[in-house]
């Protein structure tokens, strides 16, 4: 289910990533998300994203250094 962040002062993508989900790969994920704002590269408080659900990568599709023991 998706949700939403409202940025505080300062938020940047890979920031956001990282506070929402944890890894800045999703960086692309919540951009995809908010088309529109993507030029901004520095937020300003207020800004209302929308924050899309990830799917995780199943194992077997991972190259061999990725997949865990």
């Amino acid at each position: 289910m998706a949700s939403t962040y409202t940025t505080i002062q300062g938020d940047t993508w890979d920031l956001m990533a990282w506070k929402l989900y944890g890894d800045e790969k999703h960086m692309k994920t919540l951009i995809e998300a908010n088309w529109s704002l993507i030029r901004t590269l520095v937020f300003s408080a207020g800004t209302e994203i929308k924050v899309p659900d990830i799917s995780e990568t199943p194992a077997d599709t991972l190259p061999f250094w990725r997949r865990s023991s």
